[in-house]
């Protein structure tokens, strides 16, 4: 007989629930610590959420979406009536010391949308372009 479960776990819209003995779902925030008082003190702002989840027992079927961060999978998962829609990519499966088989993923990071420095151009004069603050008014 089939074990009824607090959660299911879907992929783009198939249904995995029986694919794993269990989840462990995280969704941990970016912390800015800003200093204070000449460093003596400090505050903590949150910044955006993460979002990642562990999979214990993964099927075969689960264990082959493992391919290194590489594919997007959308994701939703219930618990207790309350749902999550999650771009998420699975990095990788281990065998813990126990002897429990387990799958790691996470959000889905658009790399190409991350604050990044970059060179700034060239003007076709050979020399970069300078930026004037002005005051309007």
């Amino acid at each position: 007989m089939t074990e009824l479960k607090a959660w299911r776990l879907e992929i783009y819209s198939q249904d995995y629930t029986a694919d794993c003995d269990g989840i462990d779902i995280r969704m941990p925030a970016l912390v800015h610590d800003v200093p204070h008082d000449d460093g003596r003190a400090q505050r903590r702002h949150l910044g955006p959420k993460g979002f990642a989840i562990t999979l214990t027992e993964p099927s075969e079927r689960l264990r082959a979406l493992v391919d290194g961060g590489y594919q997007i999978r959308q994701i939703k998962l219930t618990v207790d009536g309350q749902m999550i829609r999650v771009p998420v990519v699975f990095h990788e499966e281990w065998v813990d010391r126990s002897g429990v088989r387990k799958m790691f993923g996470s959000l889905y990071v658009d790399r190409d949308r991350e604050p990044k420095w970059v060179t700034e151009p060239i003007t076709s004069e050979g020399q970069r372009p300078l930026t004037l603050a002005t005051k309007e008014g």
